[in-house]
């Protein structure tokens, strides 16, 4: 069976395979471990409650992130209220499996995956969702951060 790649992902390789570098500094697959750490200390600091340390850990100073039925929320100063909001909400666990991780010169890839989210209001019912996201990370001075961001539920929309 073939596997396909994303859009994003093949657009991130064709803009970068001209100037792949060449040197001994660059290892092909080093975002993968750095990018599935920071996706665990993503989950541990949302289940902690911390919406601070959940965005500064996470997401470049300048990234864009784009949640579904609203606009995209642009830099950390933007992004820490959504996320602020969300884990205020109750007792939140957020798990992220990454499908895919492709890296592409020596500073930048696009990881693929899953989430589920539990949210558990206070005395109340859990509430579950599932679907995917695609975020473009960039290495800068030598550690990788999100710059975009973007997630979409798989659930069925509510009966109206």
């Amino acid at each position: 069976m073939k596997r396909l790649v994303s859009i994003a992902a093949v657009s991130l390789l064709t803009a970068c395979a001209s100037s792949a570098p060449k040197s001994a500094d660059f290892s092909p697959g080093d975002a993968e471990a750095a990018i599935r750490r920071a996706d665990g200390a993503f989950s541990v600091n949302a289940r902690s409650g911390d919406a601070r340390a959940t965005v500064e850990s996470f997401y470049a100073p300048d990234a864009v992130v784009m949640p579904p039925n609203m606009p995209a929320l642009r830099g950390r100063d933007a992004i820490l209220p959504f996320w602020t909001g969300l884990l205020a909400s109750g007792s939140v666990e957020i798990a992220l499996t990454p499908r895919d991780v492709v890296q592409s010169c020596r500073d930048l890839a696009v990881e693929t995956g899953h989430y589920d989210v539990s949210v558990t209001p206070r005395g109340g019912q859990a509430t579950k969702d599932a679907g995917k996201y695609i975020v473009v990370w960039k290495k800068i001075d030598g550690r990788w951060w999100a710059t975009e961001d973007i997630f979409n539920s798989d659930m069925p929309l509510p009966p109206r």
